[in-house]
């Protein structure tokens, strides 16, 4: 599976390249899209608790997502001069990106994306980023395939925001040009 990085510079992406005016300062933005983007991990918490391994169960489902969009949209929207459609939409867009990482990685038993209504874990017969292989412990040089893809991913990603707002920004100057 994808680390906590790759999840968080994913939900960071997506939060930068879409347009929030009311948002003046990018930190609080970006702290609350790395939240989003993880959250679905979260599930490890019941294994340091009880024992019990829930991890890639439930919260890797999209009713999940939806609910837990629901919820933390509407929070956080009444914190925010944020209309609560806006970013719940963002919200949702998010937390469906740790999904869809999660789906496209290599080994493991996949994800429950249609539960409760179904118990059969999807997983792309494509993948595209490696296995963590969490037995080896966490300083084995056979994280090192890992670790470079993950920093290739981030390096790629960040790059393509940058393009993309740089976009952007020309065309927005192309458009008040041609206004006035």
């Amino acid at each position: 599976m994808p680390s906590p990085i790759a999840h968080s510079v994913s939900g960071y992406a997506i939060a930068r390249g879409l347009e929030f005016p009311k948002v003046h300062s990018v930190l609080p933005l970006a702290l609350y899209a790395v939240f989003v983007a993880i959250a679905a991990d979260f599930d490890f918490l019941p294994k340091i608790v009880a024992g019990i391994n829930t991890h890639r169960g439930f919260t890797h489902s999209l009713i999940f997502a939806l609910i837990f969009s629901l919820m933390v949209s509407k929070l956080a929207s009444n914190r925010t001069a944020i209309k609560y459609l806006r970013i719940f939409a963002l919200t949702l867009v998010i937390y469906c990106s740790h999904l869809v990482l999660d789906f496209f990685t290599q080994g493991g038993s996949g994800i429950p994306l249609l539960w409760p209504v179904s118990d059969q874990m999807f997983q792309s017969a494509v993948p595209l980023f490696p296995a963590v292989h969490h037995s080896h412990g966490l300083f084995n040089s056979i994280h090192l395939f890992f670790l470079t893809f993950e920093l290739t991913y981030t390096v790629l990603l960040l790059w393509g925001l940058s393009q993309w707002k740089s976009f952007r920004q020309q065309q927005k100057h192309k458009t008040s040009r041609l206004e006035q």
